[in-house]
């Protein structure tokens, strides 16, 4: 694959249901064969998302132990940094050369989870 799929979240919003279906096909082989996708028109303005991306590149060019202050132990990377080597492709041994920020939902029920904001990278 050269290119990283694209869908347009504003075919999903269509009232078109044939235009919506062929997002979730699009997006669906995406996820199935690439494992990510990239998204347009999803309403972020262009100084939000630059901004994203400077705050993104601080932390990820920070030295890598004050990186790893940030990994929560115990909840296998779904919260939080995950460093190199600690992720692997399914049916690996050998950890990915990656690293990322993981972020998810608000979780109320759960004192681990509970008010951490999460992001993968």
């Amino acid at each position: 694959m050269n290119n990283i799929p694209s869908v347009n979240l504003l075919e999903f919003l269509s009232n078109d249901p044939i235009v919506k279906q062929k997002f979730v096909d699009e997006i669906g082989n995406a996820y199935e064969t690439i494992g990510f996708v990239a998204l347009k028109g999803h309403f972020l303005d262009d100084t939000l998302v630059n901004t994203l991306y400077s705050e993104i590149k601080k932390f990820f060019d920070l030295p890598t132990e004050i990186k790893q202050s940030y990994e929560v132990p115990g909840i296998g990377g779904q919260r939080g940094y995950v460093s190199f080597g600690k992720e692997s492709a399914k049916g690996r041994k050998e950890g990915d050369l990656k690293e990322f920020w993981h972020f998810g939902q608000y979780v109320q029920d759960n004192p681990e989870l509970g008010g951490r904001v999460s992001i993968k990278m």
